[in-house]
């Protein structure tokens, strides 16, 4: 670390002057409890305020002198210090706040704080997790396919030995209750700095927003300099190191399989006898996949804002209208400028209503912007009960088999005779039901078989399962014919 960076950072940084701030201790107090405990990400103006009021009234009854502003002065001074951040999304009425990457940060370096004083301090698990990940770090980077076969081949003697002790009798070698509390608690912490990258992911595809926006603005760039800047920072943005391990993170996030088995790993360890004093990590870890998908939709959303700043770029329309509108505003700067030195005592504004202007012909008709559904990344649950129960089902419903029902007519016409749908279903009445009605209509349809629309016949049947119930129908006179495929129309039966 050198003196100029740190000296900078620590003048100009809003993480530091959170810390450093009279009333640090009572606002990260308040953020923590209302962003970090309840796992939200973003949180509307109106229950903000509604929080930080009822916050302040419990610190009132011990530090009465303690936050004696208001709610709303609080909230905008921490959204100017960079310590909050307020965006309106497109389906809410009211601004959202959620916190900046700085407040992430200072949040962090407490809980770290804070952990080493009241946790154990443990060594042993992280030394070995950092071998482990240098050992990860060689096996992945070698591509020798002899070193390669000598990592498998090593992990296969290591299984090997333990299945055969285990098969032999030997007592198994578990973790000491310190070293699942110690490991448990590595993860945790890993589990929070996870959490909180996430607004450095989001700051960066921000940033590009902003970019883009200002160059929008200003008019000075063309649309498609602007809107090359635009890709370019977006794809250069997926290819940087940060890009790729969080769509890499998102894959593996979204994959059903993935979730399942995590979530597994999750219920097996609340169970562990160890941990029973852990209540807080336990909480936090319950809470991990749903958390981490709600981070990542919180990204994913950022990035379809930016994609539809680029769509809007691309309306000619509206960049005629942001000309103009610049314009406007040009006019009004320089006027303003003209009389800041000797600004006019009395305005007077003259409106006539009795005017009537039209210009129906002037703007083109109004045509609806094309609407972009936007899907939710949701957690993926398999209740294997209903699946079971849904398979079950599927496994009892009645097969509709048209080659059996075409055998069944060939047999009949065999001799030569003509059968008629009505003495058909008479003559096996025990296995037949709607779906091998629907059957039959369907081969004479194809095979053409003659049908008479002028006349009707009755068939009844027992549905499976409902004995003393008989379903009855009405269908057009059908005569199943010999060689049927010999007539006009007609196609050989399968």
């Amino acid at each position: 670390m050198r003196r100029d960076e740190l000296r900078a950072f620590f003048e100009h940084s809003p993480t530091v002057r959170l810390l450093r701030s009279d009333l640090a201790p009572w606002i990260l107090a308040f953020l923590h409890a209302t962003f970090k405990t309840d796992a939200a990400i973003a949180i509307g103006q109106s229950e903000l305020r509604s929080r930080l009021a009822t916050f302040q009234d419990d610190v009132h009854e011990t530090y009465p002198e303690v936050m004696t502003g208001s709610p709303e002065r609080y909230v905008a001074q921490w959204t100017e210090s960079l310590w909050l951040r307020r965006f309106v999304e497109s389906n809410s009425s009211e601004p959202q706040y959620q916190l900046s990457a700085a407040a992430e940060e200072a949040i962090h370096f407490v809980e770290e704080a804070l952990s080493r004083r009241q946790n154990m301090v443990g060594t042993e698990g992280r030394l070995r997790m950092i071998i482990d990940t240098l050992q990860d770090i060689v096996r992945g980077a070698t591509d020798d396919p002899e070193r390669r076969l000598e990592f498998l081949n090593t992990q296969r003697q290591t299984i090997e030995q333990e299945i055969s002790a285990i098969e032999s009798g030997k007592s198994v070698q578990v973790y000491r209750p310190s070293q699942i509390r110690e490991r448990f608690q590595n993860a945790i912490n890993l589990l929070r700095e996870l959490q909180s990258d996430f607004r450095a992911v989001e700051d960066r595809f921000q940033e590009i927003a902003r970019r883009v926006q200002h160059l929008q603005a200003a008019g000075h760039e063309t649309r498609g300099m602007i809107l090359g800047f635009a890709l370019d920072a977006e794809e250069t943005l997926k290819q940087e190191d940060e890009g790729v391990s969080f769509y890499a993170f998102v894959r593996f996030l979204l994959s059903p399989t993935e979730q399942m088995s995590l979530r597994k790993s999750i219920e097996e360890i609340q169970q562990l006898a160890a941990l029973a004093d852990q209540q807080e990590g336990l909480q936090r870890l319950h809470r991990m996949v749903p958390s981490l998908l709600a981070e990542a939709d919180k990204v994913m959303r950022t990035t379809a804002r930016l994609s539809a700043t680029l769509r809007r770029l691309l309306d000619s329309r509206s960049a005629e209208h942001r000309v103009r509108l610049a314009n406007v505003l040009h006019d009004i700067r320089k006027a303003a400028l003209q009389l800041r030195t000797d600004p006019p005592t009395n305005i007077a504004l003259n409106i006539d209503a009795e005017i009537d202007i039209q210009a129906p012909l002037e703007r083109p008709f109004w045509t609806a912007q094309p609407d972009f559904v936007q899907s939710e990344i949701q957690e993926h649950i398999t209740d294997l009960t209903q699946a079971g129960a849904i398979a079950s089902a599927f496994a009892k419903m009645h097969r509709l088999d048209l080659r059996k029902l075409r055998e069944t007519i060939r047999e009949r016409t065999l001799d030569g005779h003509e059968w008629t749908l009505k003495d058909l279903w008479m003559a096996n009445p025990s296995s037949l039901g709607i779906v091998d009605l629907l059957g039959y209509i369907q081969i004479a349809h194809d095979d053409g078989h003659p049908v008479d629309p002028d006349a009707w016949d009755i068939v009844d049947w027992v549905p499976a399962g409902r004995p003393g119930v008989t379903m009855r129908a009405r269908v057009p006179r059908i005569t199943f014919v010999p060689k049927a495929a010999s007539r006009p129309f007609g196609r050989k039966p399968k």
